[in-house]
């Protein structure tokens, strides 16, 4: 190449450049958290809810049964989930009127396992102005009002619509209820002609709650018992960009003890959002000697600022023998 004054000065305008540049920082990680212990108390009849965040070792408790059904709350959000803990499910009528809504012949649903987005039991409900039949659960309501009829009008980034129906009367009731961005979740009551209820701390307050909720065993027959299971876990704050993972014993491709496992093996175990899949399968129920915990098995969870926990649960009961106690130990890793 010919060296030229315009070559010259081009040289050293990118040796300037470079020269300027910032060399590149180390990223240096947080060491481990301690070891920490928690109890969530959700009482012998599993009456109580306990939100967990395991970046401060807050709890936050609520009585499950003081929801209906739980709206999105981001801007974008729209799916709505039902408060299976009380058994819920709801039936697609194919009607768009009240008063012509039916169940006959029609199937009932609940909420997938994992609460997948697309397969929520009530489902994109935008595209047909349908009324859906909400069956409040048989554990908690009886006669009337056991039975709502529901229509969602409409969405947008601040609030939902809704009309609602009883059994027993021709009264169609309006409701607004209002999104708020520093939640997952809003929450909704039919008690008391209709309500929106405080449930849940504000969505970075927590990573994981504590609950009844029903599990579908989908290999069972729709005639079967057992097809509908009212369980007791743990279930993820999915809608804050949570992520988690279960690690056993002799199906984990790469298993390593808990107390072996350390930062660097997280992308040895692909996380999730699943809901559930904490959920309630840490243990399981000996007719003689009642909850037993796996001893084996054990979780991992991202939080919403992109820490990792491990997570092992080590009872079920409290100290003096009352069940509903999820006792755990976790470290941020």
């Amino acid at each position: 190449m010919k060296i030229t004054g315009k070559n010259i000065a081009l040289i050293f305008f990118i040796v300037l450049i470079v020269g300027c540049q910032k060399e590149d920082t180390a990223v240096i990680l947080p060491a481990p958290g301690d070891m920490s212990n928690s109890i969530a108390t959700m009482g012998p009849n599993y009456l109580n809810q306990v939100y967990f965040d395991f970046g401060t070792g807050k709890q936050h408790t609520v009585d499950y049964r003081i929801y209906d059904l739980a709206f999105e709350s981001s801007a974008n959000g729209f799916r709505i989930y039902l408060n299976t803990g009380k058994l819920m499910f709801v039936c697609h009528t194919g009607e768009t009127n009240f008063n012509a809504a039916d169940t006959s012949g029609k199937q009932w649903r609940t909420d997938s396992n994992q609460l997948d987005d697309d397969s929520t039991a009530i489902g994109d409900w935008k595209s047909n102005g349908e009324v859906i039949v909400i069956d409040r659960g048989r554990a908690e309501n009886y006669g009337v009002e056991r039975w709502r009829k529901l229509k969602v009008i409409s969405v947008d980034a601040n609030s939902y619509n809704i009309e609602y129906q009883t059994y027993n009367s021709s009264v169609i009731h309006q409701f607004q209820l209002i999104k708020d961005p520093d939640y997952s979740l809003v929450y909704f009551s039919f008690d008391n002609d209709g309500q929106q209820v405080s449930v849940s701390p504000k969505k970075d307050s927590w990573d994981i709650v504590f609950t009844k909720f029903t599990h579908t065993y989908y290999d069972e027959p729709i005639t079967s018992p057992f097809k509908y299971y009212l369980v007791t876990g743990a279930i993820l704050n999915k809608w804050n960009n949570e992520l988690n993972t279960s690690v056993k014993k002799d199906s984990t491709i790469g298993y390593k003890p808990f107390v072996d496992v350390i930062a660097s093996d997280i992308n040895s175990y692909p996380l999730s959002a699943g809901a559930t899949i904490i959920g309630f399968d840490w243990k399981y129920f000996d007719f003689n000697l009642g909850y037993i915990i796996y001893p084996d098995r054990f979780y991992l969870l991202k939080d919403e600022l992109g820490f990792y926990y491990k997570i092992r649960f080590l009872d079920f009961y409290d100290s003096t023998g009352n069940k509903g106690s999820a006792t755990f130990e976790y470290q941020r890793l």
